[in-house]
């Protein structure tokens, strides 16, 4: 593990809901700080570009992060990650038994739009 690459500051969130007090109504889910973490995103190889190029669309939408595998709290599988102002929902997470010292999280972007407006 290069810990030079690891440039980029990352933030775990979970998302806590509740109920209001008054009206017994569900409130909106508030979200919650975990903890923050360096992390590396790794460039798109160069055959995973050529085989791809058909497909139109940006990196940023779909990143991969690389964290270390020791971190203050363990992730979990409904958190969202907020890199560089967007938020992004974990779409699968391995954890390196091997070497014990990387933990490679597959995210999308969220996506707030809720239709063609």
């Amino acid at each position: 593990m290069k810990l030079t690459n690891m440039t980029e500051r990352i933030a775990f969130y979970s998302f806590k809901s509740g109920i209001d007090l008054d009206t017994m109504q569900p409130l909106p889910s508030e979200p919650v700080l975990e903890f923050t973490c360096w992390a590396e995103v790794p460039k798109l190889p160069i055959r995973e570009f050529v085989q791809n190029s058909s497909e139109v669309g940006f990196r940023k939408e779909s990143p991969t992060f690389l964290v270390a595998f020791k971190l203050p709290k363990p992730i979990q599988s409904n958190w969202q990650i907020k890199w560089r102002g967007k938020m992004y929902e974990i779409t699968g997470m391995d954890p390196d038994y091997k070497k014990y010292d990387l933990t490679s999280i597959s995210a999308q972007e969220v996506t707030t739009d809720g239709g063609n407006g």
